[in-house]
């Protein structure tokens, strides 16, 4: 199975791509975007020592630092939405460099 990719104004991109490839990269991409919530996840503790409050209770800054973890989940379809629509807009050249960066 092959899938062509139509863009705006410019035609047939540069050959068809098969499923696995697409899959693959797919992949890739989710691996390495889950992988920083991982990170993020196992090091919560240590980020609750270092970046709140020493006056804090160590239970409550702890909850603090998997507040902004679960607000990151919270505020990641609203990006997607926000940028997935100025990158359809401007076809994705300047918002795609944005956001890899």
């Amino acid at each position: 199975m092959s899938v062509s990719v139509e863009t705006v104004d410019r035609g047939t991109s540069t050959g068809p791509l098969s499923l696995p490839w697409i899959i693959a990269a797919s992949s890739v991409g989710t691996l390495i975007e889950w992988y920083d919530f991982y990170l993020y996840g196992v090091l919560a503790l240590f980020f609750s020592k270092h970046f709140f409050s020493p006056e804090l209770n160590a239970t409550v800054a702890f909850i603090a630092s998997l507040f902004v973890f679960w607000t990151g989940f919270l505020v990641r379809p609203f990006g997607a939405i926000l940028f997935g629509h100025l990158g359809d807009l401007t076809q994705s050249g300047p918002w795609r460099r944005s956001c890899s960066s």
